[in-house]
């Protein structure tokens, strides 16, 4: 049949069936993304799915209803008490480029009855930072609380988990009503490549982004597991703002600044279109020098009054707008993979690609983890491989474009054998990793005594890489303790050696002697523990005898470490290999130097959660808590052994009650406290 013949409306089914298959797509993305904080694709690619889809409903509004591509968010998690905002918090259109800028500017001009010439407007030009949303909801001057954006009218009180990230004022002097403070909670990009760094060494999942890090923390039930990720926040704007002075969105930055509320130093004036673009290619030219993620920039409309009267859609204003980066990903070639051995005997695979130029910096190699890793990509030598920057930093290996293999590339086979030292691997039970378990192996020695006087341990400085690489050739190190043995005349007589050289290690060493606690137990190189670690173990036992006798559910208990890390910290201390290198490091005069701190010991081992309304802030009842000896968290477990409850404690007394875990009112904490000798609050 002559296609021209056909009716108008012939092709529908196919273009309804089309819509349907992209719309539960973009649905099943916003879940991935919103609701499990664990997205399937690149921002890029979730754009273009979401652009289509609303260019299907543009065309088919009567599609539209309930729509993915229209909503904000996602749904509230039932994990999280509910609390609906006083205004919604809606989301951003996007634009892509300079002429969809102009595009914009010329419809806001529309609505506004307003010429449309470049320079009719004043923006402020914001960065969008890649984190997750939130609303800080004050009476009074009095912080209420602070929830998740949700799905833009109710989201999930996470109150204990933000005030873990610095800089969040809980007290507005002078401040009067209701005010509503939104900004984005975010993981930089050096805490996320260090939480990823030791995820890999613990073979825990790597996180996929900082977004993913900072909206997993704060969906944490027990703040003290939020606060070890190091959050940071940026606040922009306000919903309800009774009483505050502001008439432009600069003011806003301003006043929020004066408030103690962390703000932007990226945020300009901007007058006109043109000064906006030019601003978003600065931002765009300068983006690899961020400290957090950003995918964009958010230009705004300056004064107050014009964004009321512009409004909203149903999901975004019309006065704002992101203007997304461009995502800079290339294409390279696969030369090699090389398999190297950690100092816990973990094998690690890294990718060597053909130098290509990604965001401000050459990329020539990629870490790929472990076996499953590669074999998931199915990547072969000879490979073209799409590259870009994962969080802006680590080169990451997106997919391999097949059509382009060489004819007969052969899948990488993973060692079975060590690659240094011959012997058998092994790969645990639920254990993405494999590892070499011959405590012998030289690659292993070489980069245990490597760490040991590394900045971040015992800090010895003058023995670098090759150093350590001679001494262990020579036969004159074997382990850490080793070190201190070692002579001005053997030092002198190696290569590139001498006299002044050789004095000057030895002071080194003599001085690292009496370093801080916590950088001997990182310099002891458990699997887990790195410097943050190391000092929580430092301050919780003070001393190197205490943390030996220490057990599992004394270890536990401690800030960042949890079950699974406290077993295998325990039983590290208690290897006889440890313990005989500890043994030898004491000989030779290693006494680090004893954390002294203020805290007593009265209700050590004792965990409380406070709920409720209280006499006095929980912040201060918290810190006499814990100046005890105590640890003191934001959720009923098992493990929790009293609740502190005031006035309209809900379901955390609910929970109490149902473990049979002990309630105290205010009187009962104070009878307590004055049972085990603690001095009130």
């Amino acid at each position: 049949m002559d296609q021209a013949a056909l009716p108008d409306d012939a092709a529908l089914p196919s273009e309804h069936t089309r819509y349907l298959a992209l719309r539960a797509e973009v649905a099943r993305h916003n879940r991935a993304y919103y609701e499990q904080d664990a997205p399937e694709i690149p921002d890029d690619e979730y754009d273009a799915l979401a652009r289509a889809l609303r260019e299907l409903e543009a065309a088919h509004p009567e599609w539209a209803d309930d729509s993915p591509a229209q909503t904000v968010g996602g749904a509230p998690s039932a994990a999280f008490q509910p609390v609906t905002h006083p205004t919604p918090m809606t989301s951003l259109d996007n634009v892509f480029d300079d002429a969809e800028l102009r595009e914009w500017q010329e419809k806001l001009a529309r609505s506004l009855n307003l010429p449309p010439e470049t320079d009719t407007f004043t923006f402020t030009g914001e960065l969008k930072i890649d984190g997750l949303s939130v609303n800080l909801y004050y009476v009074d001057g009095e912080l209420q609380w602070a929830a998740t954006r949700g799905n833009g009218r109710v989201g999930e009180m996470v109150t204990a988990q933000v005030l873990t990230v610095p800089g969040i004022p809980q007290r507005l002097e002078g401040v009067r009503g209701e005010l509503e403070v939104r900004g984005e909670v975010y993981m930089s990009r050096e805490q996320f490549a260090a939480y990823n760094a030791q995820a890999e060494e613990l073979g825990t999942p790597l996180l996929k982004n900082p977004r993913n890090g900072a909206a997993g923390a704060l969906r944490q039930k027990d703040p003290e597991v939020t606060r070890t990720r190091h959050l940071q926040a940026i606040f922009y704007s306000l919903g309800r703002r009774d009483g505050v002075p502001a008439r432009t969105q600069a003011e806003v930055l301003g006043w929020l600044a004066a408030q103690g509320f962390p703000v932007s130093r990226y945020s300009e004036t901007l007058r006109g279109i043109e000064a906006a673009a030019d601003y978003h290619r600065r931002m765009t030219e300068a983006r690899s020098t961020f400290e957090f993620d950003a995918d964009g920039t958010v230009i705004k409309l300056d004064p107050l009054t014009l964004q009321e009267e512009a409004g909203f859609t149903s999901r975004a204003p019309r006065w704002a707008i992101a203007y997304k980066f461009p995502v800079e990903q290339v294409e390279t070639v696969l030369e090699a993979i090389t398999v190297n051995v950690g100092r816990t005997g973990k094998l690690a695979p890294l990718a060597h690609l053909s130098p290509r130029l990604i965001e401000g910096s050459t990329v020539s190699k990629a870490t790929l983890h472990n076996e499953d890793y590669i074999r998931d990509l199915d990547l072969r030598l000879g490979d073209t491989v799409v590259v870009r920057k994962s969080g802006g930093v680590i080169p990451q290996i997106m997919r391999v474009i097949v059509e382009k293999r060489p004819e007969g590339a052969q899948p990488f086979v993973f060692p079975d054998h060590c690659p240094e030292c011959g012997h058998e691997v092994v790969r645990a039970e639920g254990d993405a990793n494999t590892y070499c378990p011959n405590p012998a192996c030289p690659a292993q020695r070489y980069e245990r005594i490597r760490y040991f006087v590394s900045r971040g341990a015992m800090d010895v400085r003058g023995i670098g890489e090759k150093l350590v690489a001679q001494l262990i050739e020579e036969g004159l190190v074997r382990d850490a303790a080793d070190l201190y043995t070692l002579s001005a005349e053997q030092l002198a007589s190696l290569e590139r050696g001498g006299e002044k050289k050789a004095q000057n290690i030895l002071a080194q060493l003599a001085a690292s002697k009496s370093r801080p606690l916590w950088r001997l137990i990182n310099a002891l190189g458990m699997s887990g523990v790195g410097e943050r670690n190391a000092q929580a173990l430092a301050r919780a036992f003070g001393t190197l005898d205490a943390l030996l006798a220490a057990t599992p559910e004394q270890l536990e208990v401690v800030p960042g470490m949890g079950g699974v890390l406290a077993v295998n910290v325990s039983a590290a201390l208690a290897d006889p290999t440890m313990r005989g290198l500890i043994s030898r490091l004491r000989a030779a005069g290693v006494q680090p130097e004893e954390e002294h701190t203020a805290r007593g010991e009265q209700l050590a081992g004792l965990n409380f959660v406070l709920t409720g309304t209280l006499s006095q802030p929980r912040d201060v009842l918290k810190a006499a808590l814990e100046q005890a000896g105590a640890r003191v968290t934001g959720s009923v477990t098992k493990k929790t052994s009293y609740l502190i409850a005031g006035e309209e404690a809900g379901s955390k007394l609910d929970r109490a009650r149902e473990l049979g875990v002990t309630v105290l009112d205010e009187l009962g904490l104070s009878q307590l406290l004055a049972e085990r000798g603690v001095t009130p609050a």
